[in-house]
């Protein structure tokens, strides 16, 4: 499969400047990233739209809902995504969170070696953090399920009412709690022709 790191229209005014910071962290991706267990092996082109372009709609939404001033953990972040990608094409502080110590070890030899110096990673229970946090963005790519998130959230709804849960999701999510929490789903062309699903949740 030829390798075709395009950036869709809707990010292209902030991240063409930074193509080349992207494309070393897509190198160390397929590379350490895939050697080391942080993702499993997949193609290069895969890792661009599913990984780098997918992390880049996160910031999309965090800097049109102009709330980049507020605190921001990327919750099992695992290989970095979204946060790493987020991370490049802004200024704004992110916290990298994963409950494994080998992960965080990677990713701040990578932080260091690329020179990412608004970007931090910290070993931690992200629950622990959904719970004592206010005036914070929380992005999720794949740490748990939309569902248990929402439930999760309702256990500790009194502390969440200040911050904002970014999540992806798929077309079909439902709000079963809609009377706690607002859901706004983002839809968005990932490459040429395939499209992928954020949803924003916010309590009430």
């Amino acid at each position: 499969m030829t390798f075709n790191p395009q950036i869709p229209s809707w990010g292209k005014d902030f991240s063409e400047n930074y193509i080349n910071e992207l494309l070393s962290y897509h190198s160390w991706l397929s590379t350490t990233g895939i050697k080391t267990g942080l993702i499993s092996p997949k193609n290069n082109q895969f890792i661009w739209d599913e990984f780098i372009v997918h992390s880049l709609y996160f910031y999309k939404i965090v800097n049109d809902l102009n709330i980049l001033s507020q605190n921001i953990f990327d919750l099992g972040t695992g290989g970095g995504i979204p946060g790493i990608p987020f991370g490049i094409v802004s200024n704004q502080e992110i916290t990298l969170i994963d409950i494994k110590q080998k992960r965080i070890f990677e990713l701040e030899r990578l932080i260091s070696a690329q020179k990412l110096s608004n970007i931090s990673a910290i070993k931690e229970d992200a629950e622990i953090l959904l719970k004592n946090n206010e005036h914070t963005i929380f992005l999720m790519r794949c740490y748990i399920p939309h569902s248990s998130l929402m439930n999760l959230l309702e256990k500790n709804i009194d502390n969440n009412k200040k911050n904002t849960f970014i999540v992806s999701s798929n077309a079909d999510t439902v709000n079963n709690l809609e009377d706690m929490f607002h859901v706004k789903q983002e839809k968005f062309l990932i490459n040429n022709n395939e499209y992928r699903y954020i949803d924003v949740i916010t309590v009430k």
